[in-house]
């Protein structure tokens, strides 16, 4: 078994008008498709196999009942225009990860099949597993495997040259309401590794996904004002962290240096979307 970080999902309440945000803030945003019977649509930022999901809410009635959205997403945007709703790591072995957590007891929903429709009428498929019944705000991922081989996603959704520089998903900061518990479900659950680079000891615990990591705070020190736990912060591989911030000055966004980190690290934020810009 081999996990890796796929996507981060920022569900937007208006698609059009989020993907116009993220372009003015140097990103290409494509156009991603239709997910049937869940009510969704989306677009793309493709960094690798790596990428950002803008994830919006075409029909209301339809996302409440599908399975995977359900009421849970119509009431996250119900309360604000954006937000991290959540993350994915890709598997290679999704059966195997549904039994090893269903025998410790852990509620799972899947693995179900999926798809989306793209623009041009070609169709992605792939499966998920749900642990605890909703990917939405929650302190651990979902997972996903697709059907089709990576060379072959990436065929049909090439990687951008982005204006602003950025390459990549360095890894995503987790906010938890109990961390020794989440701890054990990373480690021995998920059966990730712990992250070897300096540099990221002050969180409580952190775990690689292949080239990416996922660090998890008490939500007390991260976050004391967020109600809820789940993704709070992406950091964002760029070519020169100096440049991407000067382009971004440019644009009319601030980013700041985060003084106690011994590389460059420059924390962006975004409204209530959190960013840091690094070098891979």
């Amino acid at each position: 078994m081999t996990m890796r970080f796929d996507h981060l999902v920022i569900a937007v309440r208006d698609l059009g008008a989020t993907s116009e945000r993220f372009r003015a803030l140097g990103f290409e945003v494509r156009p991603g498709g239709e997910h049937p019977g869940q009510g969704t649509h989306n677009a793309i930022i493709r960094l690798g196999l790596d990428y950002i999901e803008l994830l919006a809410i075409r029909d209301e009635a339809e996302a409440r009942a599908g399975g995977l959205s359900g009421p849970a997403l119509v009431e996250f945007l119900s309360e604000r225009e954006w937000g991290m709703a959540g993350y994915a790591l890709a598997t290679d072995d999704i059966e195997g990860d549904a039994t090893r957590l269903q025998a410790a007891g852990i509620l799972v929903v899947g693995p179900f099949a999926m798809s989306r429709q793209r623009p041009d009428g070609t169709t992605l498929a792939w499966r998920l597993l749900i642990p605890g019944g909703t990917p939405w705000r929650r302190p651990w991922p979902f997972l996903i495997q697709w059907a089709a081989p990576d060379g072959e996603r990436l065929a049909l959704e090439r990687p951008d040259a982005h204006p602003n520089g950025v390459i990549g998903v360095i890894g995503v900061l987790v906010t938890v309401n109990a961390l020794a518990a989440a701890t054990e479900f990373y480690e021995r659950r998920l059966g990730l590794p712990r992250y070897p680079t300096p540099g990221l000891e002050g969180f409580g615990a952190v775990f690689s996904t292949g080239s990416s990591f996922v660090a998890l705070g008490a939500q007390e020190d991260v976050a004391p004002a967020q109600r809820d736990e789940g993704v709070y912060s992406v950091t964002l591989a760029a070519r020169d962290p100096a440049a991407t911030v000067a382009y971004l000055a440019n644009h009319g966004v601030t980013a700041r240096r985060e003084e106690e980190s011994p590389e460059p690290r420059y924390a962006l934020d975004v409204e209530d979307l959190h960013f840091v810009i690094a070098s891979r």
